[in-house]
């Protein structure tokens, strides 16, 4: 049961339900539960109600859009597309070795030099060649075979060209295939031969321009490095005679003038002299040090153990003459005295072998001594020659800082021009040689089936179109109506309960549906009486009130339903006209309307005439009677509640039809003075922001408003036929129908 009373339009409560109709907090976690799981952010029923609603609008606008696309398929001219299909690599077969280098520099990377050949084949200057190649700027027939008419100017002019250029771009389509270096060239064109042809065209003209580009780009290289060669030549030739005209004033001779090296390249004439005078002084320094050593030595040692001597072959031989005598000797003394003359003779000869030996010695030692003196002739005069061109070199030194500085600027001016003389012998050689790197791989052939029109394509998009078109209105539709359609409006936008449905009835006859006790009317009246007797804690509220935010919507036809369905479940009702200003209880009744409600307001006692019985057990009637000139004054708190409670003391249930919230001050006032209200909505007839209106002005009069009753509710046409309602009152009609 939802017995919470509402929110109005700007979240306040209803003041009496903090006075009457408290509950515990319970219920308001089961209502907010129930509330998160009825309403969801996407309603695919309403969406699909929506759809329901406006069917023929969508129907329509969507035929319209297949319509409008087979009209222009079969009003459009037929267009051919051919396509040529190129190969695109970043570099070329190598022939000489150097194009892969030249190639690598146009671009770094392979998808990047793809796309920028791509913008090239797009570009103006391609256009122009291929329209210059077909003579289209001299040619009208380009623009009847593109079934376009001429500029308004003669052939070759500007605006001729610029017609022929743009009408090229804007049918020329280039796609890359993903993945691969292949490039797809096509052309539309209504003539299938003039799309072959420009398709081919575009991709010769293509490989020409790269080619002629990259031989542009040689040409300029080779000019280029052969004034900076004549430059280069000019400036070495100028450098190498300041470095021969100073070598010649400073008198700097270079050995190595003649290896091509240029002057100065190796040792000057003095520098060599000097080295090689060097290196003698150094080989007779180290010849006096040992001849120094052995002359000491031989001063120092006795003559006869010197190693020169002992190793003297004139000396050596003497020696062995010396044993010899000394031999024959020592015989003459053994066999005879030392005056013998042969004793004699031999010591003679042996003092002049000893004499011999000594003076070959002494001339050994003198030897030594003189080749010491010799070799410290050498070292001083070795040393006096070098010191003498120790001081040329360095004078030639700080000469030669010029020449250093001269022969640097030959030799770099050399290096310059050998690099640029090798580079400008490669361009030559290549300069006849083009590495193509764009292939045709499938050349354009003229096509035989049109690209457009295809009435299916064209049927299709066109429903597309019109359904998207159809859906936008559609939605703005929904969006602008803000009134309220469907039964989850009713707890979504306007925060009341819901508790019941009355159908639209048939042939707009609701009286003759209500005495039919299986018609969906009275089966809505059932399902509403339910709804009341569960929507509070002490069920029905002893005085309801049944009202409406404008007229015509059915709080009369749905007040006097609930008096008839109450009174015959066996409960003492009475209905009371409270309209008055428009009554119709008693024309419904048929009683007369001399004495009523306005005459129990205007008395202190209930007026028997007032009441009226009716033919339904358990009913009776209070009509409006005589309409005063100003019914709110009538309308007091106090009067009401006294006829209220007087009244309670013959029925059980007091029901009270309304009129209208809006624009009168009736309703508040009555509301305010009864236990409940029922507030009566007309489906898909009122507005959302005036039935918040008319709830505020009860709820701020403290009215009690229980809940909320659609009324007229056609479940056909606003698409909500699946909802369950319109099942659950049919159900057992057919059963009905066939007894």
């Amino acid at each position: 049961m939802n017995r919470e009373t509402p929110l109005n339009g700007n979240g306040a409560a209803s003041k009496a339900r903090d006075r009457d109709f408290a509950e515990d907090d319970v219920y308001v976690t089961k209502d907010e539960r129930l509330a998160h799981l009825t309403h969801s952010e996407l309603d695919l029923r309403e969406i699909r109600a929506a759809i329901y609603r406006n069917r023929w609008m969508i129907g329509g606008i969507t035929a319209l859009g297949i319509i409008i696309g087979l009209l222009i398929a079969l009003l459009s001219t037929s267009i051919y597309r051919a396509t040529a299909t190129l190969q695109i690599d970043q570099q070329g077969p190598e022939v000489l070795g150097t194009e892969a280098e030249r190639t690598a520099g146009t671009g770094t990377d392979a998808e990047t030099y793809l796309a920028t050949q791509v913008e090239v084949i797009k570009s103006r200057s391609l256009a122009d060649r291929v329209a210059r190649s077909m003579n289209y700027y001299q040619d009208p027939a380009f623009f009847d075979a593109m079934e376009l008419s001429p500029p308004d100017s003669e052939p070759g002019s500007a605006a001729w060209q610029r017609a022929v250029i743009a009408n090229l771009q804007s049918n020329l389509t280039i796609t890359p295939a993903t993945g691969t270096r292949l490039v797809g060239i096509s052309f539309d064109s209504p003539d299938p031969r003039t799309a072959g042809q420009v398709a081919n065209k575009f991709a010769e003209e293509f490989i020409a321009s790269t080619l002629q580009r990259r031989f542009d780009m040689s040409a300029y290289s080779r000019e280029f490095l052969q004034q900076q060669l004549e430059q280069t030549r000019l400036r070495l030739e100028a450098s190498e005679r300041d470095l021969i005209e100073y070598a010649r004033r400073t008198g700097i001779t270079n050995l190595d003038s003649g290896t091509g090296e240029g002057q100065g390249a190796g040792q000057t004439l003095t520098a060599s002299n000097l080295a090689a005078l060097n290196s003698a002084f150094a080989t007779a320094q180290t010849d006096r040090i040992l001849a120094q050593q052995r002359w000491q030595q031989a001063q120092n040692t006795a003559l006869m153990s010197l190693p020169e001597v002992l190793q003297n072959s004139a000396i050596q031989s003497l020696q062995g003459q010396r044993a010899q005598v000394e031999a024959e000797l020592e015989g003459e003394r053994d066999r005879h005295s030392d005056d013998y003359p042969t004793v004699r003779q031999l010591e003679a000869k042996l003092g002049a072998l000893d004499q011999q030996i000594r003076a070959q010695a002494q001339q050994v030692r003198n030897s030594i001594r003189d080749q010491y003196r010799l070799s410290v002739q050498q070292e001083n005069g070795l040393l006096a020659n070098v010191r003498e061109l120790q001081g040329a070199a360095l004078g030639e030194q700080s000469r030669g800082v010029q020449l250093t500085i001269l022969q640097r600027e030959a030799d770099t001016n050399r290096a310059l021009y050998d690099a640029l003389l090798q580079r400008f012998r490669e361009l030559n050689a290549a300069a006849g040689i083009t590495a193509n790197n764009i292939l045709i791989i499938d050349r354009a052939q003229n096509p035989s089936l049109p690209i457009w029109p295809k009435p299916l394509v064209n049927a299709f998009l066109g429903a597309v179109l019109g359904l998207a078109i159809a859906a936008a209105l559609a939605f703005a539709r929904e969006r602008l109506d803000d009134s309220i359609r469907a039964p989850d409006d009713v707890e979504r936008k306007l925060g009341l309960p819901l508790l019941g449905i009355t159908p639209k009835p048939e042939n707009d006859d609701a009286e003759t549906e209500m005495l039919d006790p299986h018609s969906p009317m009275s089966e809505a009246i059932y399902a509403l009486r339910t709804g009341l007797e569960l929507s509070t804690r002490d069920g029905v509220p002893h005085t309801l009130l049944v009202t409406s935010t404008r007229p015509a919507e059915g709080k009369s036809t749905t007040s006097q339903a609930l008096a008839r369905e109450f009174a015959q479940s066996g409960r003492r009702t009475v209905l009371v006209d409270a309209d008055l200003r428009r009554p119709s209880v008693h024309h419904n009744f048929g009683i007369d309307n001399k004495l009523g409600f306005s005459s129990l307001l205007t008395s202190s006692e209930l007026v028997p005439g007032a009441i009226h019985p009716t033919d339904i057990e358990n009913l009776s009637v209070i009509p409006s009677g005589p309409i005063p000139p100003s019914p709110p004054r009538l309308l007091n708190h106090d009067t009401l509640h006294r006829i209220f409670d007087r009244l309670s003391q013959q029925f059980d249930l007091i029901i009270l039809d309304a009129p209208p919230v809006l624009g009168l001050a009736d309703a508040p006032q009555l509301a305010s003075a009864v236990d409940g209200a029922l507030y009566v909505i007309e489906a898909s007839g009122g507005s959302q922001g005036q039935t918040k209106a008319a709830l505020r002005r009860l709820i701020a009069a403290d009215a009690h408003v229980i809940g909320a009753v659609l009324t007229k509710y056609d479940f056909r046409r606003v698409g909500y036929s699946d909802y369950g309602y319109n099942e659950y009152y049919n159900y057992g009609g057919h059963e009905r129908q066939g007894a």
